[in-house]
């Protein structure tokens, strides 16, 4: 191609890109591209195609171009690495977008230094699609110290500083207390957008009355500026922080209106439509479960994923879909989420879960779980996945064995689980530990000694040889339960824990000289809670239960077991002797004591019964002989006829 029909091509561009002609640009942009002998304004010209496909929306039709081009790319792809990116964010590529934002930011978000003016722009542009996308793939952490930088380096005001406030906040709707060692930027202007993700953070925090408060106010401003989408966001969400307060017809009602001026198919009324059926009681056995997948609309729900729903939105709405799904009897499907390959494996198991009883759940379960500890341990690409389901299908199967009360089934698994291979070693520690931990409960609840499971474990494990490392939740377990039964004990661990972890308790107790606890300690863990508050939010408080004489199966020692015992043997001896007051031993027993009531020869029939015998039935003898017409009186002829 000759150097004028570039020129031209490259004004045609210019133009083209102004006249938002996107599919035009995109078309001069690949004959462009192909053109091997003006190969030095390739990184210009695949940037351009970039920017027309990520303003269509067309993400993997510029990926697939950049994957065509990958000598253009490796040449050229500093110029553009923001628009990769992007589309790799879109598109949810974690493994290429890790490894091209490893490249740009090598180093962590904590030590992040000013850039100079010349790439401020373009740096900032990467730490914004970098939040976003630990935003979605639920590293709030990140996000939110991404976001913290980028508001508190603004100084010639690239960004919109009400934005920045706003991003900042929302990692903090998801996980509030990610702001204790960081101050949030404050803007001068109140905005409606602000206020949401503020009432978002104190509902988080379990302030509902705050939140309705900070949301009505931000509902004002809405409809004042005449925004209709984000007025129905936020009622959407007052309706929500109603539910979560208990009252039902309140968030009802705002719930009705949405569902009727929204769009059916919009993700806010899909959303609105679930919340408006989780005041629903389903039953396995008589709801048309079938009914309520279509009238929640599934199919959309999944349509729009994690294109519209943050993670934590979309991971609730995948775990109810997928338990509607198990007990309509559908097929689950092994994916991603250990939930899915939980329910696969049991559904695979037990088959028809509406009919099969808890009992024999239980057993299959059981079987099949003692299955996969005894396999060798998974390897390859699957090997984390396998195995993290593998845990959730063996607590699973505990629950069954504690709802029927199999102690020794439970605890067996539990023996097994811990002295197999299959856990890899990251994360041992954690299913060891919530292991230990039910086993303890397991043993409580059986009667067992809890104690000598734990004397026990700590022969084998001393502390001191730094077991605290990847047991450390496990003992801080134990210790706790020392705390009531052996302040000793339970200080002597503390001091261990402390070595490996830094917690302001357990440091205040173990330095403690008295064997009690040290309430006052304690007490700063309540400090500024709010009961009145509280109970206005509708938290009710535990209820004692009716005082009973029977005795916890799991607290009777041997001595409380022998005294139970004579007080039975005395309470049978007074009624024996009770009985044998009102009886008369100077008769025998009756011989025809054993025969039924009506073979007995002192048996005798009622009137009335005699007058309704049936054909067939026992008869007695006067009556039988009353049928024998040899034994009737014969009539005379002479008394025959005279009639009175």
């Amino acid at each position: 191609m000759a150097d004028e029909n570039l020129t031209q091509l490259l004004s045609k561009l210019r133009v083209q890109s102004t006249s938002d002609e996107l599919v035009k640009v995109q078309e001069t942009c690949l004959q462009l591209l192909n053109d091997t002998a003006n190969s030095k304004d390739h990184g210009a010209i695949l940037k351009a195609y970039l920017v027309a496909s990520i303003k269509q929306d067309k993400y993997a039709q510029g990926l697939r171009v950049l994957l065509d081009k990958k000598e253009i790319d490796d040449q050229y792809g500093e110029q553009f690495a923001l628009e990769k990116l992007y589309i790799f964010y879109k598109l949810n590529e974690t493994k290429r977008f890790d490894d091209l934002y490893r490249k740009i930011v090598p180093e962590p978000v904590d030590s992040l230094k000013k850039k100079s003016e010349e790439e401020t722009t373009p740096f900032r542009g990467i730490l914004h699609v970098r939040a976003q996308f630990c935003y979605n793939n639920a590293q709030y952490e990140e996000a939110f110290k991404i976001y913290h930088y980028l508001a508190t380096h603004n100084e010639k005001r690239t960004d919109n500083d009400i934005e920045l406030a706003c991003n900042e906040r929302v990692p903090l709707t998801v996980e509030p207390y990610l702001q204790e060692n960081a101050t949030l930027s404050s803007v001068s202007d109140e905005s409606y957008d602000l206020l949401f993700n503020d009432s978002m953070i104190s509902s988080a925090k379990g302030q509902y009355n705050k939140a309705v408060d900070i949301l009505k106010r931000a509902r004002e401003m809405a409809a004042s500026d005449g925004y209709e989408s984000d007025l129905n966001a936020i009622e959407l969400q007052l309706s929500y922080v109603y539910q979560l307060m208990g009252k039902t017809k309140d968030s009802q009602e705002l719930l009705n209106k949405l569902i009727e001026k929204l769009d059916k198919g919009s993700p806010l009324a899909l959303l609105a439509n679930m919340n408006k059926k989780a005041f629903c009681d389903y039953s396995k056995y008589k709801t048309n479960l079938n009914l309520v997948l279509r009238e929640v609309n599934a199919e959309a729900m999944n349509g729009y994923n994690l294109k519209h729903y943050t993670q934590s939105q979309w991971t609730t709405i995948n775990r109810n879909l997928l338990f509607l799904h198990l007990f309509n009897n559908d097929s689950i499907q092994s994916k991603s989420t250990p939930l899915s390959r939980t329910l696969h494996k049991y559904k695979e198991t037990v088959g028809e879960v509406n009919l099969e009883s808890y009992k024999s759940q239980a057993k299959k379960l059981y079987h099949r779980a003692m299955k996969m500890i005894a396999e060798e341990p998974s390897t390859g690409q699957w090997r984390r996945d396998s195995n993290k389901s593998l845990l959730g299908f063996l607590l699973l199967t505990l629950q069954l064995q504690v709802i029927e009360k199999q102690w020794d089934e439970a605890l067996s698994l539990c023996y097994s689980a811990l002295n197999g291979r299959n856990f890899p070693e990251v994360d041992r520690a954690y299913a060891c530990n919530i292991l230990y931990c039910i086993i303890i409960d397991i043993r409580r609840r059986s009667g067992r000694d809890e104690k000598f499971f734990i004397s026990r474990y700590e022969k084998n494990n001393p502390p001191s040889e730094g077991s605290f490392v990847k047991d450390i939740a496990f003992w801080k377990h134990v210790g706790m339960y020392y705390m009531g039964k052996e302040p000793f004990s339970a200080r002597k661990l503390f001091e261990e824990i402390s070595k490996e972890t830094d917690d302001d308790f357990i440091k205040k107790y173990k330095s403690e000289d008295t064997n009690d606890v040290d309430v006052q300690a304690a007490a700063k863990y309540t400090q500024g809670i709010d009961v009145a508050e509280l109970l206005s939010d509708g938290v009710t408080p535990f209820k004692l239960k009716k005082a009973t004489n029977v005795i916890s199966v799991s607290k009777v020692t041997k001595k409380q077991k022998v005294k139970n015992d004579l007080k039975k043997q005395k309470q049978k001896e007074q009624r024996l002797k009770r009985f044998l007051e009102h009886c008369d031993t100077s008769k025998g027993p009756d011989p025809e004591r054993w025969l039924p009531k009506k073979d007995r020869s002192t048996y005798r029939p009622k009137k009335k019964q005699v007058a309704k015998q049936t054909q067939g039935g026992n008869m007695s003898k006067k009556a039988e002989q009353a049928l024998d017409i040899s034994k009737n009186v014969k009539v005379s002829k002479k008394s025959k006829g005279k009639r009175k």
